[in-house]
């Protein structure tokens, strides 16, 4: 079976790097092409922003790339078990990227609307940026954080990720992989 790759590239703000004020995070997906395939826009207070960094609340919307609304993200604050919402271009539910509470690992469930495991993430300790994604236990694809450059890693917090998965995966399933994709970024990447 034929795996597929997207990316989800973040855009960089020159104004963070001089100023040091976190601005709203914006991202792109795109595919082998460098096709724009869609766009995501975060929503979320100046404050929280300079006081809660990752942790903080947020919401997002990732629109096609006719700017038609595909998918709404909503993160409220916690701590340790980070749960991202997320909805469907009609608002209604389309599934949940919950991270569970382990000490060596970094671990997620992607959840269908109805709150049933559909896959896992699992980013091991030692390999800080990659996450694999599995299927009942299987690895059936990675999400990687690919390296920016040093000035770019040292002076911004814009990332860039490859996701591969099955081919056959169907959009829903790949939009819940963008959406813990955008997650593991606030989460282990933002600071």
């Amino acid at each position: 079976m034929a795996d597929t790759t997207f990316y989800i590239k973040q855009h960089k703000e020159m104004f963070e790097a001089v100023v040091g004020w976190e601005k709203e995070n914006r991202y792109s997906v795109i595919d082998g092409r460098q096709r724009t395939l869609a766009s995501a826009i975060e929503t979320s207070s100046w404050v929280a922003r300079m006081f809660l960094k990752g942790l903080r609340p947020f919401e997002m919307t990732v629109s096609g790339p006719n700017g038609e609304p595909l998918m709404f993200l909503k993160r409220e604050f916690s701590f340790i078990l980070h749960r991202l919402e997320v909805r469907d271009e009609n608002n209604r539910p389309l599934g949940a990227i919950q991270r569970n509470f382990t000490f060596f690992n970094r671990e997620y469930v992607i959840e269908d609307a109805a709150h049933r495991p559909l896959l896992q993430i699992s980013g091991p300790i030692w390999r800080p940026w990659t996450f694999n994604i599995l299927q009942n236990g299987v690895q059936k694809g990675t999400i990687s954080k690919k390296w920016s450059g040093f000035l770019r890693e040292s002076f911004t917090d814009a990332d860039n990720f490859s996701v591969t998965c099955p081919e056959q995966w169907d959009g829903n399933l790949r939009k819940l992989l963008i959406a813990a994709t955008l997650l593991i970024d606030f989460i282990h990447f933002e600071n």
